[in-house]
């Protein structure tokens, strides 16, 4: 199930990019550790593939790596389920920039902002990172940028394989991600920036795109299987 923000989305167009056209490194998850050690570089986008079961987020993890109003949100959560996979994405993304950062990941400052918009503050942090995270089944995707971003995914209905579908579930996608990347903006402030949609090689019927105000020249992915040349050309333009 998605969720589409209730805020009206600007009309600035978004230029597609095919997750074909930027080189893409693919690593195991446990990869994370020993491949990631500062924040991404300009261009750089780190993306994170996950389940909603995922071994390092073990249940001691998530309790010792989350605030207190995090475990909180988790444990009463009406949909246990859903609970559980928000305290599996909290604990991954507070993991993952710990590696960047050089910290442990309760210190790693993670606050909710209106939209569900996530800021990251810690003290060795040096300009700004930008993280979102979305959901869809029991997948987790977690991006990480110096940029500017959001993610939008999208299910294809039961069913539907036609191409004039597909292009509709990508076009919402991007949508979706538009809106995301520009919480937190005044509308005339958003406006100025030249939205690129990379599009994300997901699993299943999954359409997922990642909006970004910058060239993206390389991508690290960890979890995601490969390749998914079909997925890759998928995407409509």
């Amino acid at each position: 199930m998605r969720s589409i923000p209730a805020r009206m989305p600007s009309t600035a167009p978004v230029s597609q990019l095919h997750a074909a056209d930027v080189p893409w490194r693919y690593f195991d998850l446990a990869k994370s550790r020993v491949q990631i050690h500062v924040p991404p570089a300009p261009g750089e986008v780190c993306l994170w593939l996950v389940p909603s079961e995922f071994r390092f987020a073990s249940a001691s993890n998530i309790g010792n790596w989350l605030s207190p109003a995090e475990r909180k949100r988790a444990r009463l959560h009406p949909n246990s389920a859903l609970g559980r996979r928000f305290g599996v994405a909290r604990a991954t993304l507070r993991l993952v920039l710990s590696h960047m950062l050089g910290c442990e990941p309760h210190e790693v400052g993670v606050e909710d902002e209106p939209g569900d918009r996530i800021v990251v503050t810690h003290p060795l942090a040096e300009g700004a990172i930008h993280v979102d995270v979305a959901y869809s089944g029991i997948w987790i995707v977690i991006a990480v940028a110096s940029a500017r971003i959001g993610l939008g995914l999208t299910v294809e209905p039961t069913g539907a394989h036609d191409a004039a579908t597909r292009t509709l579930m990508w076009n919402e996608a991007t949508q979706i991600g538009r809106t995301r990347a520009e919480r937190g903006e005044a509308g005339e402030h958003a406006a100025r920036h030249e939205w690129r949609g990379l599009t994300l090689p997901m699993p299943g019927g999954i359409c997922g795109v990642l909006v970004v105000d910058k060239s993206v020249t390389r991508v690290q992915a960890f979890g995601w299987e490969r390749p998914f040349e079909g997925e890759n050309s998928a995407a409509a333009s």
